[in-house]
């Protein structure tokens, strides 16, 4: 089944979770290594490349949140409380909002820097930012600091869905799975 229902996610949402969950954890892990890189033509092309895949994820965050407003959300499992619903609702918006933000605040940065977002050395986006080094120190704060608390947030999303599956024996993991 291609779209979401009452009782599980569809085949569409499963992939763009799990592909985006595999991206953003290379890029997160490859930005890491690509700033202990020392300066030079490798650390160029390796930011270059983590900015393509960079400008990926957030095509494919953009196309997810629209297939997310267009389908239906499964329900929560009987028995969850107000503050719970409140609590797992609250947690997907803030992880669509570091989703967003990440790649956003890696080209802002770049651009502020003088530097320009390539895609894949095919074209290069349009420049939203005159160079700017405060800006771009900014940005780069912004970039460092989200990438924590989204690895922080998938922590504790995981976390989440292990503790419906172990302890409340619910459907909330399979739903994204294998089914309801």
């Amino acid at each position: 089944m291609l779209k979401n229902t009452a009782n599980t996610y569809g085949i569409v949402a499963k992939a763009f979770h799990w592909v985006l969950f595999l991206m953003l954890t290379f890029s997160i892990i490859a930005g890491n290594f690509l700033a202990a890189m020392p300066k030079g033509a490798e650390k160029l092309q390796a930011a270059g490349m983590h900015k393509s895949f960079g400008a990926v994820i957030l095509m494919l965050i953009m196309l997810r949140f629209v297939w997310k407003l267009l389908n239906e959300t499964p329900d929560l499992p009987a028995g969850t409380t107000a503050k719970e619903t409140m609590l797992a609702r609250g947690m997907h918006w803030f992880l669509y909002a570091l989703m967003f933000a990440q790649p956003l605040s890696g080209i802002m940065m770049s651009q502020a820097a003088g530097i320009p977002v390539s895609f894949f050395g095919l074209f290069e986006f349009p420049v939203f930012l005159e160079k700017a080094p405060e800006l771009a120190k900014f940005f780069r704060g912004v970039h460092g600091t989200v990438w924590i608390l989204l690895v922080v947030s998938v922590v504790g999303h995981v976390g989440a869905a292990l503790h419906h599956h172990f302890i409340r024996k619910d459907n909330v993991l399979k739903q994204m799975t294998t089914g309801a």
